[in-house]
């Protein structure tokens, strides 16, 4: 075994070979350390035992800590703990050896009656007693090191006898012998980290969220217990390509104020390839001629729209109700174009051709240059945050960051975040109004991420096994839809702002994403892999009567006064005034974005008064004071 490992060593880089003599970071083992911390009723939060010990050459038993990691015990027993009879936390630390290095901590929490204590010592003077076994790794191997460490918790607690850290000294043998870095490169990466529920949590969310990670702003994600917290962090961050993996090294570190920026800004309109110089059957753009058509609405296909809308009312009413749609009310990505039924005549246009799916999976991560380096320079990532971090995150060298945290205080303190994501109150809270327009989906990101809901939350997939088999609506299929958005965003964003392709995913975000540190490094050196890709958005494609129904089952789930139209429904069968005032107001909206030119503000366009016609119409079927119609009534 020692001669492996000696074999295993020299097939490493010499920059590991290096790090290897430094303190108590080492490249041959991927636990560093296995912590019991415990609550003391005078102490507070404290190291009780570690192995090896914090501090190289101290004592297991001390209390000591390298300033680094001061709030580990914060961290590793988390705020209201108290609240809950077992947690597991999933926590960053900069590496001791190097602060642009990250360690990442999977601490399991367990609360017993002191009763059941075998062994009292004097410091037990409640009724119960809070402790938590803490893992601190340099591979981010969450989950597979939490259910590990869940059994031996429990085996631990069980034996009540804390003093016998026997089975503590074991796990550290145990877990660097069965973990290793190939281990990042598989599924097991991912272990309790489900991309289809949280598509299924989050819903139309799950692309918000994804979106405003790219922004680097200060997002707060607020949730009690801490295990569903980070696990829903984590996720998040697993949509990112090689983002686990390879891209949290620096999620951790707090960059000195006087740090320079990386690059300047520049603009990649002048470094664009020549099109002579590209093979025309790999690169190909979207003419703004053809793109335009493909999303724009004329006066006719309103007409039309209108019709159909009065023709299947009920049908988009029953949409937004939550009733399963057939295949033809619900399209794919493969039929998002096809909004007309057999029979009718239809005009043939010619569709810019959009990205492949097929051809952006053939391509690794590093032809794509992923993962994105979007955690560094003052962009920091922590799935959990204890109370001594809320002063730490206002030093003026951290610019943005992603943090969950239980403390209400975190919430409360309204100037140290950008977006408050409640996830037991299902809200999003922006302090910005600029920020919310920006992440406002449009049409075709609707389309998108309705594909996704519709395939995952689907009968025939959920609860089956799907690796290998049924691989469509799983985990993977998920991350790989993704994967596809990502690129084809990336992909756009190299285009000149002013491109009407930028419409398609919002101009005000692509604008607000052009001025991210990480994008302006980025464009400076794009990868060919990436550049080679046609423009444009996975799900374009022209607006249809499914589109009509997408978004007002959008504003019905994701807006205020939608929520109150479907609690009013739910409950009494009534519908708030209010509420289809602000449904009109955001299909208004969504239909004056399609305007092609600037109008006088006393001039009302086509599309608008078709878009009274359609909520008019909703508002007399469903009239305040009146009785909402069922199928009954019909």
């Amino acid at each position: 075994q020692a001669y492996n490992c000696l074999i295993h060593f020299y097939k490493r880089p010499i920059l590991l070979m290096v790090e290897a003599s430094c303190g108590n970071y080492s490249p041959l083992t991927p636990v560093l350390h296995v912590v019991v911390v415990g609550f003391h009723h005078k102490k507070g939060c404290q190291v009780e035992y570690a192995h090896p010990p914090l501090i190289p050459g101290g004592e297991s038993t001390s209390s000591e800590l390298p300033s680094q990691w001061r709030n580990l015990p914060s961290l590793a027993l988390p705020d209201g703990s108290h609240n809950w009879d077992s947690d597991t936390v999933y926590f960053h630390l900069p590496a001791l050896h190097n602060p642009r290095k990250t360690v990442f901590g999977i601490s399991c929490y367990r609360q017993i009656d002191a009763e059941k204590i075998k062994n009292k010592t004097s410091d037990i003077t409640r009724g119960t007693v809070q402790k938590s076994v803490c893992v601190l790794s340099r591979l981010p191997l969450y989950g597979q090191i939490q259910v590990k460490m869940s059994l031996i918790t429990q085996a631990y607690f069980e034996e009540g006898d804390f003093s016998n850290v026997e089975l503590i000294n074991e796990t550290y043998s145990n877990l660097n012998s069965c973990l290793s870095d190939d281990m990042l490169h598989t599924q097991q990466l991912y272990v309790g980290l489900s991309a289809k529920d949280f598509i299924l949590h989050f819903k139309q969310r799950a692309l918000v969220l994804f979106k405003l990670v790219l922004l680097e702003r200060k997002v707060l994600f607020f949730k009690s217990p801490v295990r569903e917290l980070s696990g829903h962090i984590l996720t998040l961050l697993s949509l990112f390509p090689g983002l686990l993996e390879a891209g949290l090294d620096e999620a951790a570190c707090i960059v000195p104020v006087d740090t320079p920026n990386s690059s300047p800004k520049h603009s990649l309109v002048s470094t664009a390839v020549p099109a002579e110089e590209v093979d025309s059957g790999s690169v190909r753009s979207v003419s703004p001629t053809s793109s335009v058509h493909s999303y724009i609405p004329t006066s006719d296909s309103i007409s039309n729209l209108s019709s159909k809308v009065k023709d299947r009312l009920s049908g988009a009413m029953g949409y937004i109700a939550g009733s399963k749609p057939g295949p033809s009310q619900s399209p794919s990505v493969a039929d998002l174009s096809q909004v007309t039924e057999a029979g009718e005549e239809v005009t043939v246009t010619e569709e810019p051709e959009l990205p492949s799916f097929t051809k952006v999976s053939g391509l690794t991560l590093a032809d794509l240059g992923l993962p994105l380096r979007v955690y560094t320079a003052g962009n920091l990532c922590h799935p959990y945050l204890s109370l001594p971090y809320l002063d730490i995150l206002t030093q003026p060298s951290i610019h943005g960051y992603v943090i969950g945290a239980t403390n209400a205080l975190f919430k409360a303190k309204k100037d140290l975040s950008d977006v408050v994501v409640d996830i037991d109150e299902d809200t999003m809270l922006f302090r910005d109004p600029e920020l919310r327009r920006a992440l406002a989906l449009t049409t075709e990101d609707l389309r998108f991420i309705d594909n996704v809901i519709r395939v995952v939350g689907s009968d025939e997939h959920r609860g089956e096994f799907m690796e290998g088999v049924g691989w469509e609506g799983g985990d993977e299929w998920v991350r790989a839809q993704f994967r596809f958005y990502l690129v084809c965003l990336l992909r756009t964003s190299l285009l000149p702002q002013e491109t009407n392709e930028m419409h398609l995913y919002n101009s005000h975000y692509t604008a607000q994403l052009r001025e991210t540190r990480f994008h302006n490094s980025w464009r400076n050196d794009p990868p060919l892999g990436l550049v080679g890709l046609i423009p444009g958005h996975p799900c374009s494609g022209a607006v249809g009567v499914s589109d009509v129904k997408l978004r007002l089952s959008h504003t019905m789930t994701n807006t205020d006064g939608g929520k109150k139209v479907t609690a009013a429904m739910q409950s009494t069968g009534r519908v708030v005034a209010g509420g289809i005032g602000a449904a009109k107001g955001a299909l208004s909206s969504w239909f004056g974005g399609f305007k092609a030119g600037e109008k006088s503000s006393k001039e009302s366009s086509p599309v608008e008064e078709k878009a009274g016609e359609i909520t008019e119409e909703i508002t007399a079927v469903t009239a305040p004071g009146g009785e909402q119609i069922g199928h009954g009534q019909q």
